[in-house]
């Protein structure tokens, strides 16, 4: 039998019952972002296979195809300043990907439009990055759904 650090510690070892609450949440939120940053790597590599730079490939996915999108709301939905947006879309523009387009009652608004090419790409660049890397892949099927619950009741808390 193998024993844990805590049982062969003796009685002093601190168990994980006595844990404090702000313990455990301090260890997930450290967890988490260690994740976080192996599965930037996994977006930084997928964005690359479609010459795409990750502020790139987020644009992409956060602009949906016939629905026009004015360039301040990307940069709030990229947690980013709109000064920022702007090289971001000039090069996917200079790609073909998106346009900008001036809108009747506000010349100084450019909506965001998905181009045909844009809209190809897009789809196939969801669909390969919607493939779990092997992080998330050798997971079980029973992790897999605990997993999604817990990330979608987090999702859920931030409205």
């Amino acid at each position: 039998m193998i024993k844990t650090a805590a049982a062969s510690a003796g009685s002093d070892a601190p168990s994980r019952a006595k844990v404090t609450a702000e313990e455990a949440a301090r260890r997930a939120w450290h967890l988490l972002g260690e994740v976080a940053l192996t599965l930037r790597a996994a977006w930084v590599d997928i964005a690359a296979e479609f010459d795409l730079t990750p502020a790139q490939a987020l644009a992409l996915r956060r602009l949906e195809p016939n629905t026009p999108l004015p360039m301040n709301t990307l940069a709030e939905a990229m947690l980013c300043d709109a000064s920022n947006v702007t090289g971001i879309v000039d090069k996917l523009e200079a790609r073909g990907l998106i346009e900008r387009r001036a809108i009747e009652h506000d010349r100084r608004v450019k909506m965001l439009v998905v181009t045909k090419r844009g809209e190809d790409l897009r789809r196939k660049f969801l669909q390969r990055s919607s493939q779990p890397p092997p992080l998330v892949a050798t997971l079980t099927s029973e992790d897999h759904r605990q997993l999604s619950e817990i990330l979608e009741r987090l999702l859920a808390a931030r409205a």
